[in-house]
């Protein structure tokens, strides 16, 4: 535990919290609207109850103000303002202000920007190698102290100029600077090469990749294990090992997470009722519906309603918001 972050794990337990895919940062949302990246300001609070995201995007950022906590996998990190931050892609994680509030310059870059023209010839391997596991082994966050900071956040402040100011070109402008600042980071992981130990929850992640983007769309759906199987290829048995394998929870578990996810959403942001919301997300009774959400939030739908109305998501200022779940729940 971190020294002054003791009422932040206590309020918001993330290792019950069920990893949850972001869509919205997948490389075919990116691709579809003809952008290789994506700018914008995550804001995070003390109080926010987000679960891990994961998404196919590298994420490359730094602490514009506060200081607070990144979870990544089962490890929680200290951030404070000016370090640098890495997180490469299928990599499961999440965040947290110690104070009221702490704010991070955000960059999204679908890994194709790095296989590119010359890049692609002369040095794919190396421009990929700051997002492997191995570069973040240690700790997704770079020290300050450290040769990389100072030139990699210079290069991150003049994206932010140009996506704020967003003059003629601009967009031209941030490739060259994000590919600038991978460089940066390149150089660093060619001097400090260690050992793959996130691979197998990684390559576990590809696996079930499709199914986490089936029940994405189909959440309301009534899926079975079977189903699930089916849609990665893999028998009832190996699915259910590849799931906790990867997110630490089995499959139904995690259908039920993302529909308790949409509830808490449409909770807090609607005026629809609490048993319309069961069965529009998915669930065969409220009684199932009230049983799971109160084992995962500690307090009933009307409860959560009343105390979270007034909420607001973390990554606003994102083109594309992550979508939220909670709870490692059980479920038929």
């Amino acid at each position: 535990m971190f020294e002054g972050f003791s009422t932040i794990i206590q309020m918001v337990n993330w290792r019950k919290l069920v990893p949850v895919y972001a869509p919205g940062l997948s490389g075919a949302t990116l691709l579809s609207q003809g952008e290789l990246f994506a700018i914008g300001y995550a804001h995070l609070s003390s109080t926010s109850c987000e679960a891990p995201h994961w998404h196919e995007c590298y994420e490359l950022g730094y602490v514009v103000e506060g200081c607070g906590i990144v979870v990544l996998g089962n490890r929680e990190y200290a951030y404070q303002p000016g370090q640098v931050y890495i997180i490469n892609d299928h990599q499961p994680h999440m965040g947290y202000a110690s104070g009221d509030y702490s704010r991070l310059f955000v960059v999204h870059l679908h890994p194709a920007i790095l296989d590119e023209g010359w890049i692609a010839q002369m040095m794919s391997r190396e421009a990929h190698a700051p997002f492997s596991p191995d570069f973040g082994m240690h700790s997704p966050l770079i020290p300050l102290d450290d040769s990389a900071t100072a030139p990699v956040r210079a290069a991150l402040q003049a994206i932010e100029n140009e996506f704020t100011r967003q003059d003629a070109a601009w967009n031209m402008i941030v490739g060259g600077l994000i590919i600038q600042a991978v460089g940066h980071l390149a150089r660093r992981v060619l001097q400090q090469i260690g050992t793959n130990v996130d691979s197998q929850q990684r390559e576990a992640l590809k696996r079930i990749s499709p199914i986490l983007h089936m029940v994405e769309k189909r959440y309301a759906d009534p899926i079975s294990l079977d189903d699930m199987a089916r849609t990665a290829y893999v028998s009832r048995s190996h699915c259910c090992a590849l799931f906790q394998a990867a997110l630490g929870t089995t499959p139904i578990a995690y259908r039920n997470a993302r529909r308790l996810a949409e509830a808490r959403r449409l909770l807090q942001r609607t005026d629809i009722t609490v048993q319309e919301i069961a069965y529009r997300v998915g669930f065969s009774s409220v009684q199932e519906f009230n049983r799971l959400f109160r084992r995962e939030a500690g307090t009933t739908p009307t409860q959560f309603r009343q105390n979270f109305s007034s909420s607001q998501p973390i990554f606003d200022d994102l083109p594309f918001n992550h979508s939220a779940v909670s709870s490692q729940v059980d479920g038929r």
